[in-house]
């Protein structure tokens, strides 16, 4: 695949809100950032970042890569919550 057509089919994430989930596996806490796109609710990336040993670092460092991957001139993107029907059990 061309370059050029790789970075096309990525440019939806320049416009992707950013959240991030913590999850506790095999006694370690497991990071993702999960890019949504604005345009098009149900296109979703989950990026694992990396584990680590306490919930609570866990936490700064995704709040920290968070906001690295917020950075945009734009100012931060946002989803509508009704696009989804999320069942948190």
């Amino acid at each position: 695949m061309s370059q050029k057509r790789k970075q096309n089919e990525d440019d939806w994430l320049l416009d992707a809100e950013v959240q991030t989930q913590i999850v506790e596996e095999k006694g370690r806490w497991v990071v993702s950032l999960i890019f949504i796109d604005t345009k098009d609710p149900k296109r979703v990336l989950v990026n694992e970042i990396g584990d680590y040993r306490s919930k609570r670092l866990a936490e700064i460092y995704a709040q920290n890569m968070k906001q690295t991957a917020e950075k945009d001139p734009r100012g931060t993107q946002k989803i509508k919550k009704s696009d989804y029907d999320i069942n948190h059990n």
